[in-house]
């Protein structure tokens, strides 16, 4: 039975991404069926926690076969709503013009970045090439929101101007907010939160190479990246 969205846990939702990056790196190779234990040497992550993971959704490989490489990619993306279209506006402060173009390779299938707001009132009207878009200053993020019929904002900000920025978007009607500041943020229950915590990723590298490998053995791997990323 496929399990209801609020019974499904971040880390497993988490993890579907990275098998869709692994599945779709299979695909481009040439694959056509792949096992749960060949998807887990792609991924780091144990064969049977990526059968338990893709049963919450239903059947879909066959017993002694395996998954299907094209058919699996699109159900997992299916899941991960990534036939959808994501309107992005991206708001940073004294934005390099390269780094907003750099965030927007880091986007999911689906995802766009259709506005760059910065805090930074000097760079309004600034040409991202990367993006063909031009820099808007904060007066402006509610219509850019509007006109661009913008759902999602991304938030690099210094850790100060993390919160008020969050606050503007919401304002604005952003339903969903990626925060890649290292400072947290609240939200209403009908807004939509990751935060993106590099922080928390780093120290766990750090943790992990400090630490002796007999005092982690059994951890399992690629695990840290997806508790980072959720932070």
């Amino acid at each position: 039975m496929i399990k209801a969205r609020e019974e499904v846990s971040k880390l497993t939702i988490a993890r579907m991404a990275v098998y869709y990056s692994a599945l779709k790196k299979m695909k481009d190779e040439g694959e056509l069926v792949c096992a749960s234990t060949q998807l887990g040497q792609r991924t780091g992550i144990a064969s049977s926690v990526i059968r338990r993971d893709l049963a919450y959704f239903g059947g879909f490989g066959t017993k002694g076969v395996g998954y299907e490489v094209d058919y699996l990619m699109s159900w997992v993306g299916e899941i991960l709503g990534y036939n959808a279209i994501w309107n992005s506006v991206f708001v940073g402060m004294g934005i390099p013009f390269s780094g907003a173009a750099g965030y927007s390779q880091l986007l999911p299938p689906g995802f766009t970045i259709k506005a760059v707001v910065d805090l930074d009132n000097k760079n309004q009207g600034h040409k991202i090439s990367g993006l063909n878009l031009t820099v808007h200053s904060p007066q402006k993020l509610g219509n850019v929101i509007k006109s661009g019929n913008i759902s999602i904002g991304i938030i690099a900000v210094p850790p100060k101007k993390t919160q008020a920025v969050a606050n503007a978007l919401i304002k604005a009607g952003i339903k969903g907010i990626a925060n890649f500041s290292s400072a947290s943020v609240t939200v209403p229950d009908t807004v939509t939160l990751s935060q993106i915590n590099v922080t928390s990723c780093l120290s766990q590298l750090s943790y992990n190479l400090s630490t002796p490998s007999t005092e982690v053995a059994g951890y399992q791997q690629g695990e840290h990246e997806l508790h980072c990323a959720l932070g």
